[in-house]
């Protein structure tokens, strides 16, 4: 795996920050779309991304920095403004959910539609930020050999010391983010239909909770980083119990938004 797309003495450009841009940039359009679509001022939703992008990293960035490793960056403060990784899914949409319900209320339109404006988009910028984990190593897999028994064809390998425990570097191990870029592809195609037949507002968004807890429980399964906070001796993990919360969630407003 290659963590810098260029590395070079006067230009370095980290892998997972230059595929989570390039996902950001793409995802834009898109909710450009969904936007006319929803008969909502195109102009205004993208003045709002630009405000969420960097809301939506700094939330990412103290999620991590709170539920991961604290410790690291109060020894080392410059780590905060590192670009190489270091961020967390959950904190982001936290972030950004607050920034939506203050647009909300501004521009008077309803949250649920905003949220079913951004969530395909949302899904198709996740598919370059996991493949931005895969090149970093951030989210990296268990030993390619659990648990089947053998050594699985499309295993990858890290080489590089400091990301990895040493015990697996050089070991071929499951590309867990490239499992969940394409499973977010997957979801991306299904809320491209969930919209098009949508019978009452927030049905997309909650379309993507759901979809995307259940993926996120199931690729955590292949997962290694132990450092995202692990319990019940190794077989759950943080991102695992925050995925149940939001599907239980899910479930309950679908409830209720689909009667309205």
């Amino acid at each position: 795996m290659h963590p810098w797309l260029v590395y070079t003495n006067t230009l370095s450009v980290p892998t997972y920050f230059f595929l989570l841009m390039t996902g950001f940039a793409l995802a834009s359009g898109l909710v450009a779309r969904e936007a006319r679509r929803s008969r909502v001022s195109e102009r205004s939703v993208l003045d709002l991304c630009l405000v969420l992008l960097p809301c939506v990293l700094v939330g990412a960035r103290l999620a991590h920095i709170v539920f991961e490793v604290p410790e690291t960056y109060l020894a080392n403060p410059r780590l905060l403004l590192s670009l190489d990784g270091g961020l967390v899914f959950y904190g982001g949409a936290g972030a950004a959910v607050l920034v939506g319900l203050a647009w909300s209320r501004r521009q008077q339109v309803s949250f649920w539609t905003l949220c079913d404006i951004f969530t395909p988009a949302t899904a198709f910028g996740l598919v370059y930020g996991r493949l931005g984990c895969l090149g970093a190593g951030c989210g990296h897999g268990r030993p390619a050999t659990w648990p089947f028994g053998f050594e699985v064809p499309w295993s990858v390998r890290y080489y590089r010391r400091g990301l990895l425990p040493e015990e697996l570097l050089a070991v071929p191990l499951h590309p867990a983010p490239l499992y969940e870029s394409l499973g977010c592809l997957a979801i991306f195609v299904w809320l491209s239909r969930v919209r098009g037949r949508q019978t009452f507002a927030g049905q997309t968004a909650l379309s993507f909770l759901l979809g995307y807890g259940t993926l996120r429980i199931v690729v955590e399964a292949f997962r290694a980083d132990e450092l995202r906070g692990v319990y019940a001796n190794g077989w759950l993990s943080t991102s695992q119990v925050i995925s149940g919360v939001l599907l239980a969630c899910a479930a309950v407003l679908w409830r209720r938004l689909s009667r309205r």
